[in-house]
């Protein structure tokens, strides 16, 4: 090899070095799971650390014996745990002090985010949520839980004679089915420790077949949490993702005497939130819906609305990274010397937000779930 070419290809070479020394270095600065890579200062809590698990406070973690992690690894900062017995949405925390006594290991600890712990990597879920997979945690009196034998996938409550309203001798109450079928596709990608992206797309698909029943004049406003369901955990790379599901209904108004009034609405809506470049924005809400109704019976005044929906929890080790609200309703429009009597409005209210505390970001976003009231039938017409 001539002279003239000696430097310039040993240059070459000490750069080709220096490169792959500097990707060694990335994949060794901490612990690879799946897509992604957290930081050197986390302790994945393993089989025998879980063993040894004595307790979990909001403040403080004991272990009642040791581990070659745990006296490796207790000078590290940050502990992630997955589902156990004292953790059932995972562990999340910043360890902020340390006691040993040779036979029992205290951890004092902070809350944590999700850029103290992960470097680099993309989290990507996507999912429908399936009623088999759900748990039911509570209902009251009057609310059925459908059985997996059905076409709607979905989670859904039958309500039998549920009350509404109770005042002496008058009493509301509310007959029918709500059904949801949430699909969720979230995707969270994260570089230096900070986070650069985020997209997610919640499609709610709805079933809300209500029917009003009074014996008499009622009023005011009451909503109430029908049922409560959890969903089995969703690992992604040791995170620890669960959905939670409140059924809701209720009604705000009055009517003047009896009433009996029942309107179906299936809808399908599309919520899109994106984050990038440190700014949150959104898609226009997509919305489409079928309804049906059975005429009201009803001789007095009504300016009242009944509604129904889910309210969903996405929580991350526990911390909610989103929340969705969407209620379907329909309103009965009556006045008894008035033409026509009475008027059907259906409509939509809710809201989906993404909370800023887990992911460590100093702003969330909340995006606009109205669908605005549309008149489908009255006492003379009837309108699609």
């Amino acid at each position: 090899m001539g002279r003239k070419y000696f430097l310039p290809v040993c240059v070459l070479f000490m750069i080709c070095i220096l490169i792959e020394g500097c990707k060694r270095e990335e994949f060794v600065w901490g612990t690879k799971v799946g897509d992604i890579t957290y930081s050197e200062d986390v302790m994945l809590l393993g089989e025998e650390e879980i063993l040894v698990l004595s307790s979990v406070s909001e403040n403080e973690i004991v272990f009642s014996g040791t581990t070659t992690k745990l006296d490796k690894h207790t000078d590290l900062n940050y502990l992630v745990a997955g589902i156990t017995e004292k953790t059932p949405y995972g562990l999340l925390r910043k360890i902020t002090g340390i006691r040993n006594d040779g036979t029992t290991i205290i951890l004092t600890t902070t809350d944590a985010v999700l850029t103290d712990i992960i470097k680099e990597g993309v989290i990507a879920l996507q999912m429908k949520l399936q009623e088999k997979n759900f748990t039911l945690k509570s209902k009251m009196d009057g609310v059925l839980v459908t059985g997996p034998n059905k076409a709607f996938e979905g989670l859904a409550v039958t309500l039998e004679n549920f009350e509404m309203f109770r005042d002496g001798a008058s009493i509301a109450m509310l007959n029918g089915s709500i059904g949801i079928s949430p699909e969720i596709n979230l995707r969270i990608k994260i570089s230096g420790s900070k986070i650069n992206e985020i997209s997610l797309v919640t499609t709610l698909n709805k079933i809300d077949e209500i029917t009003i029943t009074s014996n008499g004049a009622f009023s005011g406003t009451r909503e109430i949490v029908a049922a409560e369901f959890v969903h089995s955990p969703i690992i992604i790379d040791s995170l620890v993702f669960i959905p939670e599901v409140k059924i809701i209904c209720g009604f705000d108004g009055a009517v003047s005497g009896t009433v009996t009034s029942g309107v179906r609405q299936d809808r399908v809506i599309i919520s899109e939130i994106n984050y990038t470049s440190s700014k949150w924005s959104e898609n226009p809400l997509t919305n489409t819906e079928n309804h049906d109704f059975s005429r009201p019976l009803i001789t007095e005044n009504s300016d009242l609305k009944i509604f129904s929906g889910p309210e969903i929890s996405l929580k991350l080790f526990g911390s909610p990274l989103q929340t969705i609200k969407a209620t379907g309703y329909y309103s009965l429009e009556a006045q008894k010397t008035g033409s026509p009597l009475w008027r059907l409005f259906i409509g939509g209210e809710g809201q989906n937000s993404i909370i800023p505390d887990i992911l460590g970001l100093n702003d969330g976003y909340v995006s606009n779930l109205t669908i605005h009231a549309a008149e489908i039938a009255n006492a003379n017409t009837r309108r699609k």
